[in-house]
């Protein structure tokens, strides 16, 4: 499984913003994007649901009667000027339809370019949920605005001097995780859960209001359902795009034996090969302590699923999320090794609520 961000859960009791509004609707996203980017010069075929998935789509692209709720995209991005920039989007929504809390986390790397180190911004806003709508999605939260259908997304937000106005297509086709979609995790744990791992990007960025095309490739997961605690939450999640065409999703989980691995690797047909266990290699070669929280995060990343043997580099090492009273670690990542690509590592927790450890 990927987790849900349920330690966003625990902000809830912090925040005393007044209600928003009913959110603005986006316009559609544009039908065309770019030719295929170097990101992912392969194109994979295009995939559909399976009949026994018990995930329907468009319609399980709308907010559903549960207790939680999140929207995630993760994407790479190269400028016209040819610098790589990684983005995240998480919206999660807790609470009762039409009376819940939502919580936006979101974030802009930024690759070295021209000489310059590297750079990471991030932003978090929350408000309580306006009428959804009857399809698809949209929210209109401080810096941030987001709305899709079937596949075709727009996202607007803006940290720091950067603001990014993005619209995503998807190019490969949802798929259900878990084999059908959804999956009894136990301790009343259970979720509803479908990926759009590769969707096609385009837009602009503008720092100080200068705009420049970007062009490159998301990442989109959807969950819903009665999630875990915030203070018992703890996992790795990585979502990679393989420069052949394939995608991988990995996540560890601790578990009475220690921590294990579970991923799953969709071929270019289609098909999904799972692995369990042992058959996860997970390590890292160093770490990184976050001057501002005084948490430390493993760094360098060796990851072998089946017969890929993989290397991951952050982007930027700080790309923490800050955020009272936790805080967690959401970063792009650049893969070489038996197959190259980029990924998006989430590290979560390795910092104890209320400070590091």
């Amino acid at each position: 499984m990927r987790p849900c961000l349920c330690l966003a859960l625990a902000l809830i009791a912090c925040e005393s913003d007044p209600p928003l509004g009913a959110p603005d609707v986006l316009a559609d996203a544009v039908d065309t994007v770019s030719d295929a980017s170097e990101v992912d010069a392969i194109t994979p075929s295009r995939c559909e649901l399976a009949p026994d998935a018990k995930v329907s789509l468009p319609a399980d692209d709308a907010r559903h009667d549960a207790p939680a709720e999140w929207y995630y995209w993760t994407g790479h991005l190269q400028t016209a000027s040819g610098q790589w920039l990684g983005f995240h989007v998480t919206v999660l929504v807790a609470g009762p339809k039409n009376a819940s809390v939502v919580i936006a986390h979101y974030s802009l790397t930024e690759a070295t370019h021209a000489n310059a180190a590297g750079r990471y911004r991030h932003g978090f806003d929350v408000g309580f949920e306006g009428e959804p709508r009857e399809t698809g999605f949209a929210w209109s939260l401080g810096q941030l605005t987001a709305a899709g259908f079937d596949g075709s997304d727009t996202l607007t937000f803006e940290v720091g001097d950067a603001r990014l106005d993005l619209a995503l297509v998807d190019r490969r086709g949802p798929f259900a995780r878990h084999g059908d979609g959804y999956e009894d995790y136990g301790g009343g744990v259970a979720t509803w859960y479908y990926a759009r791992p590769r969707m096609d990007v385009s837009g602009t960025i503008a720092r100080d209001g200068v705009a420049e095309a970007v062009h490159g490739s998301a990442w989109f997961d959807h969950q819903w359902g009665t999630l875990a605690s915030a203070a018992s939450s703890r996992w790795d999640w990585i979502g990679a795009q393989l420069d052949d065409g394939r995608e991988l999703m990995v996540v560890r989980l601790p578990t009475a034996e220690g921590l294990i691995g579970y991923a799953e690797l969709t071929e270019r047909d289609c098909t999904t090969r799972t692995f369990y266990g042992d058959e996860v290699r997970f390590g890292s070669k160093a770490t990184w302590t976050s001057p501002g929280t005084g948490c430390t995060y493993p760094m360098g990343w060796s990851l072998g699923v089946g017969d890929l043997a993989l290397e991951l580099e952050a982007v930027v090492e700080d790309q923490e999320i800050t955020a009272d009273p936790a805080h967690y670690w959401e970063g792009a990542t650049t893969i070489t090794g038996s197959i190259g690509g980029r990924a998006y590592v989430e590290l979560v927790g390795y910092c104890a609520l209320g400070g590091g450890r």
